[in-house]
């Protein structure tokens, strides 16, 4: 796992090992929060690389407390498509092996809505959330809680070409709009995450 915050450049940046080591180019450097591994399993890789044309998303994971999201374990994942109060709800949700959610991606107000309508043609995206009853909506929000804490950013994806192993950087968005930022902020209070940035 990686640490977080550190810098990424254009002119270097390596990726060794386990370590990333990331130089500041004094003409272009964007704060990035995650160095993040594309998993071995190839839909979900498919499905990452076209995380870049989303825009500002806000990116949930559970790690240790500064460590960046670990895609290696995910086992599956599924789409939800809800209209909620405040608007409409798109995201992916993805599981490890024992059934526990490692990360989530949302679409926020500025996000592009297109490019995301693309990806789910693209890629198959596993089964859609199925409804619920309440009390089946409670328990998985309990279990929602169970582990590591929820971390949370609103972010944008881009690819490390640099590397010889492919690396998703998930970067500081540029500042988004206040129903975007209300918007990540609300989904961040529903699991009691720490919302960065």
């Amino acid at each position: 796992m990686y640490k977080l915050p550190f810098l990424r450049s254009r002119s270097e940046t390596r990726f060794a090992g386990g370590d990333a080591v990331v130089a500041r180019s004094p003409v272009d450097s964007a704060t990035v929060l995650q160095a993040i591994a594309l998993p071995p399993s190839r839909p979900l890789a498919a499905l990452t690389r076209r995380w870049p044309a989303l825009g500002p998303v806000l990116w949930l994971w559970r790690a240790p407390g500064g460590c960046a999201a670990d895609l290696s374990q995910v086992a599956g994942w599924n789409c939800v498509h809800r209209i909620e109060p405040d608007g409409i709800c798109e995201a992916l949700r993805f599981f490890r092996d024992d059934g526990r959610e490692q990360a989530r991606l949302y679409l926020l107000p500025d996000s592009d809505y297109l490019a995301w309508e693309q990806l789910l043609q693209c890629v198959p995206c596993g089964t859609p959330e199925p409804a619920h009853s309440m009390h089946q909506r409670l328990r998985a929000a309990a279990w929602s809680r169970v582990g590591h804490a929820w971390q949370g950013a609103i972010v944008r994806f881009c690819q490390s070409a640099e590397a010889a192993r492919p690396w998703l950087l998930a970067e500081v968005a540029p500042p988004v709009s206040v129903t975007g930022r209300r918007r990540a902020a609300d989904i961040c209070a529903g699991l009691d995450a720490l919302l960065s940035g």
